[in-house]
């Protein structure tokens, strides 16, 4: 295990090392060429020409910065839910049993049970359920309030139910009409209730140092067999491991090296970006230009609800935190000169912008909103000047591909559109 864990660790700083050596040896106005498609690579290389500074298009009195999602775009897979699934693995709380009952409510915006997708199954049965396990954990873990050794109650139906029905519960919040992910993404954010901000990011470092040195994969959580509850047997299926993009490290270095600032903005907590994202990671992004979701507080403790007269970062949220706090609150009142995102969340922070120049979408092969931008992009990749590109990636091997076309995880040939 120590070997391994050495072995990450020189792995990433080789990393880190070559995404910022490469432009400091040589033109710092272009991106070393690694993974990017040649479309994609030429259409990056000009804006930076053109808009860096002294290119033809750099106005001092304005000067550009860009804005980046972080999930499935400056790096591979999810770091919001890796630490999720570590926390609860790991039994990483600290609430009481009071506030973690409090986090679950029977009735959510008139819907009283989850999608059919999620078995119908009535909020108030898991939400008993839920109460029930972690009342149980809560008295025997030795990281709360009993003796029991994790690896002892990791063994228990208790233990085993509960981190597959939280996980289910959070899903299930996010794709059930009438609850959705403006109540999902925040909630499982609560579950961060009586840390510090200085907790959350210790744990981020061990599940993202634990993720990097996992596999790709998928993987499942469920309810043992012959346990009986109210909600019945639930499973939750996943993907393992997280990758760091030299491509999206190297881009960040040339753009921030050309006078272009980089901001990132997320639906994920805005501790958890502000540690991958900053040089401990190689991306080097200011802490303070990181956007993205927060919580309240009180007394430097987080609590259970989202921090007062603050938009969510997600969708049309983006839109409005980039306002509030770089164009309103900075003064900047001018338009990103360019996105990057992967997802539906991620169209209006692409779209809203006359003055935008270019949006690189994440080749997922989805359909929705963002299906149509990568649509877009096809049809403009003959273009000198695109409004869109489409990155392809393998999901198998958390890199970047030469083209547009992307490899889901699990298969093995290439997509380009859904």
């Amino acid at each position: 295990m120590l070997l391994k864990k050495v072995f990450n660790i020189l792995i990433l700083s080789a990393i880190i090392l070559g995404c910022s050596s490469v432009n400091s040896a040589g033109d710092k106005t272009k991106l070393a060429r690694m993974n990017w498609s040649d479309k994609n690579y030429e259409v990056l290389n000009n804006l930076i020409t053109d808009y860096g500074i002294g290119g033809k298009n750099y106005d001092a009195n304005k000067p550009p910065y860009v804005v980046f999602d972080w999930d499935q775009t400056c790096g591979h897979f999810d770091v919001e839910e890796a630490i999720m699934r570590y926390q609860l693995s790991h039994l990483r709380f600290k609430m009481t049993k009071d506030q973690f009952a409090g986090l679950l409510k029977d009735e959510i915006k008139g819907v009283t049970k989850l999608s059919a997708d999620y078995n119908n199954t009535p909020l108030k049965d898991i939400n008993a359920d839920l109460i029930a396990d972690y009342n149980y954990l809560y008295d025997n873990y030795e990281g709360l309030a009993g003796k029991m050794k994790l690896e002892d109650i990791q063994k228990t139906p208790q233990y085993n139910d509960f981190i597959a029905k939280v996980a289910f519960l959070y899903d299930g919040y996010c794709d059930t009409k009438g609850i959705d992910a403006d109540y999902g993404y925040p909630w499982v954010l609560y579950l961060f209730t009586g840390f510090t901000e200085a907790d959350v990011q210790a744990l981020a470092k061990e599940a993202i140092q634990f993720e990097l040195g996992n596999k790709l994969g998928k993987s499942k959580w469920g309810t043992p067999a012959g346990f009986n509850t109210k909600a019945g047997a639930v499973s939750y299926s996943f993907k393992t491991g997280l990758r760091l993009y030299p491509e999206m490290q190297n881009l960040i270095f040339a753009l921030q090296t050309n006078g272009i600032e980089v901001w990132i903005v997320s639906a994920s907590y805005k501790p958890v970006i502000q540690t991958i994202s900053g040089a401990d990671y190689g991306y080097n992004v200011p802490s303070d230009r990181v956007i993205a979701m927060e919580l309240g507080e009180k007394n430097g403790v987080i609590q259970p609800y989202y921090k007062e007269n603050y938009p969510q970062t997600q969708r049309m949220g983006k839109v409005e935190a980039i306002k509030l706090i770089i164009q309103d609150g900075l003064g900047k009142n001018w338009d990103p000169l360019m996105s990057a995102g992967d997802s539906d969340g991620d169209y209006e922070m692409s779209t809203e912008y006359k003055d935008m120049k270019l949006t690189v979408v994440f080749n997922r092969v989805k359909g929705g909103p963002i299906g149509e931008l990568s649509k877009k992009a096809v049809e403009q990749k003959d273009e000198a000047y695109p409004r869109f590109i489409l990155q392809g990636r393998d999901e198998n091997t958390g890199v970047f591909r030469k083209s547009s076309e992307s490899i889901l995880l699990g298969k093995t040939e290439p997509q380009l559109l859904k």
